[in-house]
């Protein structure tokens, strides 16, 4: 082998490897960096434009606001003549429909003009529309997104989705903001306007085949082999859940939230004063966003308790809705037949929540998996515990 044109590929020695090695991490600390820096760029350069669709006066300052797993909330202030003014900027999720942001803002419109003054408005820009177009892109991979701008609700920020800490007090005022809602939004007219996905109960048969198909993929994680451990007892809830039709029949449909949990409220002096996150709202069965509220809110995150349904809190929050609609008079408290099947809705509910933790992991990219496992478990052990508790979860419904 004639090797006078070739390279010749010494072999480092272990001192010079580890300072390459040095080298790299630097350069990984430089590029990440470079990266953080040019998105913080691109997505406040992107807020300013979008707000240039309104007559809010100019942005002065631009926060973004976690929490959300979906869409991008942002916080902002203006000034316009003298006066400093603030604002709430959504930019929705790649992939939403614009008939998904029109049955929203319609509800949140309609609910507002009918009796829900504590629901964050929406801003109109100069055009007289509820949000705002835009292409990004360019010409290389054109993508439409959207953004929104809402009155900005004063209160305070108390809890997340996975620290359902309320006092009684608080359940009980978030049980009327709910009944408030729904009576506000009874009459309201989608016009055609439907979300992409299905109402619950028309989404949990569909759901056996996509876990099975799941189930099958070629991952090798915690995440999936605690998902695929857990299949069958998922699959047999599933089964047990579907509430027949003509049950379902006697069950009035209402706008529901579809996402009502302790961090889409604000809080002062145990009240609950504004709600705000219509994005998953939909047409449903009313029972379904109860049932949701309960899943989410009474459900304890706690240690030893994880999972554990604290009837207590249903009591409070149940017994609040109920009063609140006889005190307003429109929309009929919870029947006897929503009553009835409480138990086996809130078990549906839980699978819709289990069904979000699968779907967006399988789907999501650069995920914490200690992050998504814990909310699977989390939602498994609560299935669990309605299945073993659903004969007192009975006697509450009836003792309403």
């Amino acid at each position: 082998m004639n090797t006078s044109k070739m390279r010749h590929l010494e072999e480092q020695n272990v001192n010079h490897t580890f300072d390459l090695f040095a080298h790299s991490i630097e350069l990984k600390k430089i590029a990440a960096n470079i990266f953080e820096s040019m998105e913080t760029a691109l997505i406040r350069n992107q807020v300013v434009d979008a707000l240039r669709s309104y007559d809010l006066g100019a942005v002065t300052e631009v926060y973004e606001i976690f929490g959300g797993y979906v869409n991008r909330s942002f916080g902002i202030i203006t000034e316009k003549d003298g006066a400093h003014h603030e604002y709430f900027v959504r930019k929705y999720k790649y992939g939403i429909a614009e008939t998904e942001i029109l049955l929203e803002h319609t509800m949140i419109d309609y609910s507002i003009a009918h009796g829900l003054d504590i629901a964050a408005g929406l801003i109109r820009t100069t055009d007289g529309n509820t949000f705002v177009k835009k292409i990004e892109g360019g010409d290389s991979k054109p993508t439409d997104i959207y953004f929104a701008v809402y009155q900005f609700l004063q209160g305070e920020d108390l809890y997340t989705w996975d620290t359902p800490n309320l006092n009684d007090a608080e359940y009980a005022s978030a049980a009327e903001v709910m009944a408030t809602f729904h009576n506000a939004a009874k009459d309201f007219d989608p016009q055609g306007l439907e979300r992409v996905e299905p109402k619950m109960m028309e989404l949990l048969p569909t759901l056996p085949e996509k876990y099975k198909a799941l189930a099958k993929t070629d991952v090798d994680t915690r995440f999936h082999k605690y998902f695929r451990s857990k299949l069958d007892s998922i699959l047999e809830v599933i089964e047990c859940t579907l509430i027949p039709d003509e049950i379902l029949e006697k069950m009035p449909y209402t706008p529901c939230h579809n996402d009502f949990h302790a961090g889409n409220l604000k809080y002062v002096n145990n009240k609950i004063v504004g709600i705000f996150d219509f994005d998953w709202s939909k047409i449903d069965h009313r029972l379904v966003d109860v049932s949701l509220a309960l899943a989410y809110l009474c459900c304890s995150w706690q240690d030893e308790l994880d999972g554990v349904l604290l009837l207590d809190k249903c009591a409070i929050f149940l017994k609040s809705y109920q009063r609140k609609l006889v005190e307003l008079g429109g929309l009929e408290p919870l029947n006897a037949v929503e009553l009835e099947y409480l138990p086996m809705m809130i078990a549906a509910a839980n699978i819709y929540l289990i069904n979000w933790d699968v779907i967006a992991y399988y789907d999501g990219k650069n995920l914490n998996e200690y992050e998504y496992i814990a909310y699977l478990q989390h939602n498994v052990r609560l299935m669990n515990w309605i299945e073993n508790h659903k004969a007192e979860i009975a006697d509450l419904a009836k003792s309403l």
